[in-house]
């Protein structure tokens, strides 16, 4: 029996950001279905790599009272739901480790430019509306209508599945905090992944 040949071109698909992309060549596919292999035999031992409790404790709790009412305020988005622009790389989601980098968010961005790189819940809603992982929309109108005093010039994305949050807690966590304490921002919502 001889095996069919391979089209000379892939099939072209729709991706979720909606462009039109083809699927990788037959060796890459079959590189990637090794890798998964791999992973789901690890993850199927008693204490899978990547999932082992690891204890962090912000000691003292860094707590800060409001300072003021919420109509002069300046409140920012931070989101661990994968958002990102999409002219900015998306989270490395099938990363084991996960992914501790986080993705500035311009204050002024449309929505219709955000993306969400997330393998921890169904992206698609937040593909049709960002508003509901990422509720810059929303915001901006709280600002408009004199709730709040202001939305913030900058906001973040992480990723939500971060197996060791050592980096995080250590370097992007801390880096985000500062960049928006610099911009004066009051109040942060955090919206999950």
């Amino acid at each position: 029996m001889t095996e069919a040949p391979i089209a000379a071109t892939e099939p072209e698909v729709r991706t979720s950001d909606g462009a039109i992309g083809t699927f990788a060549a037959a060796e890459v596919r079959a590189a990637r279905a090794a890798s998964y292999a791999e992973w789901a035999t690890n993850v199927s031992k008693p204490e899978p790599w990547g999932h082992r409790t690891v204890v962090t404790r912000a000691d003292p709790l860094a707590w800060t009272p409001l300072r003021g009412p919420l109509a002069s305020c300046t409140v920012a988005l931070v989101s661990t739901g994968g958002v990102h622009l999409a002219s900015q790389p998306p989270f490395a989601i099938y990363d084991e480790a996960g992914d501790a980098s986080s993705r500035a968010i311009p204050g002024d961005v449309p929505t219709s430019d955000l993306r969400f790189s997330h393998s921890h819940y169904a992206t698609e809603d937040a593909m049709r509306d960002p508003n509901v992982m990422f509720p810059l929309d929303r915001l901006r109108e709280l600002a408009r209508d004199g709730v709040i005093g202001a939305s913030a010039t900058l906001h973040f994305g992480f990723m939500g599945f971060i197996p060791d949050p050592a980096a995080l807690v250590s370097r992007t966590v801390p880096d985000a905090a500062r960049a928006l304490r610099e911009r004066d921002v009051d109040v942060v919502v955090l919206t999950p992944g």
